[in-house]
């Protein structure tokens, strides 16, 4: 059977990371001016034609959009192509997300839903579509420039990301590449104390997989 890295108990460091950002405000806000926007004529922009995507019977705790989003952003954060790794289906990294949300509190829950949804929308007013139907460079450079951006942009980028990258690496099929045998963590019964502040990215966006 598959041992997958054992995160902590519960998804605290996305709760904290929310609340000590004042999260919700800043979506809202940003939402707001979004539907402003919008209500001047940029809404028919926000389709897309993965909308018609059937979209998987265990999905059922991601709206249509988010598991769009998700199945996009693995693509792009971890180009597994032509490396000694199992790519982001064998590893299920959409489905692994969809469980670490599943335990989030509803307050908290809404509100990244609101912040996936912004993400996702704002690339219309730069490329004329949204993130989920981005070519894999633009949309890297499209996580770049939100990891350089705002308070707002910036948090949303890092949620993101460690949600992805934490689905596909707590997976053991991932460790033989990097010839890691486990944390030790679990070996050692080291209690959970936290994660350190993300430090602050500097050009282009890093893929989650070694070059």
């Amino acid at each position: 059977m598959t041992q997958q890295y054992s995160a902590p108990p519960g998804p605290e460091w996305l709760q904290q990371g929310l609340a000590r950002r004042r999260f919700l405000q800043w979506t809202l806000a940003a939402s707001a001016v979004m539907a402003g926007v919008a209500a001047g004529g940029f809404f028919w922009l926000r389709r897309s034609p993965l909308d018609q995507r059937r979209i998987p019977d265990w999905a059922g705790e991601l709206s249509a959009r988010e598991f769009l989003l998700f199945d996009r952003c693995r693509r792009v954060l971890l180009p597994t192509e032509g490396r000694d790794l199992p790519d982001t289906e064998t590893v299920p990294v959409v489905a692994n997300v969809q469980r670490t949300l599943s335990l989030l509190a509803p307050a908290p829950r809404q509100q990244l839903s609101q912040g996936l949804g912004l993400f996702d929308n704002a690339a219309v007013f730069r490329h004329g579509r949204r993130f989920v139907d981005l070519d894999d460079e633009t949309a890297r450079d499209y996580f770049d420039r939100w990891g350089r951006g705002l308070v707002l942009q910036r948090t949303l980028a890092t949620v993101i990301k460690q949600l992805v990258y934490s689905a596909y690496w707590r997976d053991e099929r991932t460790w033989p590449a990097l010839e890691f045998d486990g944390p030790v963590s679990d070996r050692w019964g080291l209690a959970y104390l936290g994660n350190a502040p993300m430090p602050e990215e500097q050009g282009n966006v890093q893929t989650g997989v070694p070059e």
